[in-house]
C-alpha cells in the first residue's frame, strides 16, 4: 500500500504507519453474531464492507446535492457528480441536515427523503441490528446528516456524553454517502478505547460526562490532536477508504474523530443510533424534542454567555487528566 499524507484532526500524519493503521474489515463474521458481539466489545467497531447496497447510497447522495444546490447560489460549483463545492464555502455554508422534524425537502424532512430512508432505514440495516441485538431495533429519530466542507473535521469524543440518558447499549453507524477517501474526510476509532485498562480513567471522568447537565461550553470533544489520546492512554487510531455501502459500527465508549477535507468536495455522512426496542431511548433524539437546537459538535456557536464557563480544559485539570 502507497503511504499518504493525511490530517487527522490538525496533526498531518503518514498512512499508513504506527500512528494511523489500516481499519479490518469483520465481513468474515457476519454469520456469527458471538463473534461479532466479540469483535466490538474488544476493538470498539465493525467495519463492514458493503452493508448497504450501493446504487442506493448513490441515489441518496444525489438526493443531498439536490438539496444543497437549492439552498444558496454558488455552493456547488459541480454538483454532478462529485460535488465540488465553491473555493470559499467553509462553515455555514452548507445547510443544517441534522434533524428529525423541521427542516423539508420538499414535503419530507430531508433526513426522511424516500431515497436516504432506504439507506438508513432500509432492511439491510434493519436485518443487521434486528440478528446483532437479538430482537426488534429502533433508531433514533434524530438524524446526524451532514456535509463536511475543506478543512472541517470531527475532533475527539465518545458518543455517550451527546447520548447517555437512555439504554447503554447503543451503537452509532456511520454511513458515508460516496465513495469517500481519507482525503475527503472519514472517521477514525481508537481501537480499544472502549475497553483498554489504561482508558479506565478516561471512560470514568470524560466517558461518562453530560455534556447538556454539565452545562460545558464548547464542542464537547476531548481534544482535536489524537495523539493526546495515545500518549496518555494507549489504542491505536485506525482509519480507512470507504466505499459506497461501507458502515462503521461502535459503541458509546468508543473514542473516534476524523480526518479533515483536504478538498473541494462535498463529504456526505450520516449518523444514526441503534438500540433493542425494548429499552429506553433517551428521548431527546426521538420525535420533535431535540428539533433543530444543536449546542455541540461542529455546529457549535460560542453565545458569549456570562455565566462562569465550564470548559472542558477545566474538567480535565479537575479529572487530574
Amino acid at each position: 500500500m502507497a503511504t499518504r499524507t493525511v490530517k487527522l484532526g490538525t496533526q498531518m500524519v503518514e498512512f499508513p504507519s504506527d500512528r494511523l493503521q489500516q481499519l479490518e474489515d469483520c465481513n468474515h463474521l457476519l454469520s456469527d453474531v458471538e463473534a461479532l458481539h466479540k469483535e466490538i466489545q474488544t476493538k470498539g467497531y465493525l467495519f463492514i464492507r458493503g452493508l448497504h447496497d450501493r446504487q442506493e447510497v448513490l441515489n441518496a447522495r444525489q438526493t443531498v446535492l439536490e438539496y444543497v444546490k437549492e439552498q444558496g447560489n454558488g455552493k456547488l460549483v459541480d454538483p454532478w457528480p462529485e460535488g465540488v463545492l465553491e473555493a470559499r464555502c467553509g462553515q455555514g455554508c452548507i445547510p443544517f441536515m441534522e434533524v428529525s422534524i423541521v427542516i423539508y425537502y420538499g414535503d419530507r424532512k430531508i433526513t426522511h427523503a424516500e431515497n436516504i430512508q432506504k439507506v438508513l432505514e432500509g432492511p439491510r440495516p434493519k436485518n443487521f441490528f434486528r440478528r446483532f441485538l437479538g430482537e426488534e431495533p429502533r433508531t433514533f429519530d434524530f438524524k446526524w446528516l451532514r456535509g463536511i466542507y475543506r478543512e472541517a473535521f470531527t475532533g475527539v469524543h465518545v458518543d455517550r456524553v451527546y447520548m447517555n440518558r437512555g439504554t447503554p447499549n447503543l451503537y452509532t453507524m456511520w454511513t458515508p454517502f460516496g465513495d469517500i477517501t481519507l482525503e475527503m474526510g472519514c472517521l477514525a476509532v481508537c481501537e480499544g478505547s472502549n475497553s483498554l485498562e489504561s482508558f479506565q480513567h478516561f471512560q470514568k471522568t470524560y466517558g461518562h460526562l453530560d455534556v447538556e447537565a454539565a452545562k460545558l461550553k464548547g464542542t464537547g470533544w476531548f481534544t482535536t490532536d489524537p495523539w493526546e489520546i495515545t500518549e496518555k492512554f494507549g489504542g491505536q487510531w485506525k482509519t480507512s477508504d470507504f466505499k459506497a455501502g461501507d458502515v462503521l459500527i461502535f459503541t458509546m465508549g468508543t473514542a473516534h474523530m476524523s480526518t479533515a477535507n483536504l478538498t473541494d468536495l462535498l463529504r456526505i455522512s450520516c449518523d444514526t443510533r441503534w438500540q433493542r426496542v425494548s429499552e429506553k431511548a433517551d428521548e431527546r433524539y426521538m420525535g420533535d424534542n431535540f428539533g433543530s437546537k444543536v449546542k455541540f459538535g461542529l455546529q457549535f456557536k460560542d453565545d458569549k454567555s456570562e455565566e462562569e464557563e465550564v470548559t472542558i480544559e477545566k474538567l480535565k485539570k479537575t479529572w487530574g487528566i
